[in-house]
């Protein structure tokens, strides 16, 4: 797991966002859905606290967020994958 300085402006990394953290470094360089993620996690779907926790790791610059098209009516679906430590 990567070592970041810590940011006093933002709270703390949570466990469960340390959990999805894992999930994404479990699969180097691959990219998952939510779907995936919620399924690693032993779950159905992931929460709007998920998708948070997601959404912070990103700005964390510990994840990246791409979107793909998918044929639903919303045209596209969100992927994840942990940053290389590169």
């Amino acid at each position: 797991m990567k070592i970041l300085e810590p940011d006093y402006n933002s709270p703390p990394i949570t466990d469960q966002a340390l959990k999805i953290l894992d999930v994404l470094q479990d699969k180097p360089g691959e990219w998952m859905k939510r779907k995936e993620i919620a399924l690693a996690l032993g779950k159905r779907r992931l929460t709007p606290y998920d998708i948070e926790l997601l959404q912070r790791l990103c700005d964390e610059k510990l994840a990246e967020i791409g979107k793909r098209p998918n044929p639903t009516p919303i045209g596209f679906e969100y992927a994840y994958r942990a940053m290389s430590e590169d």
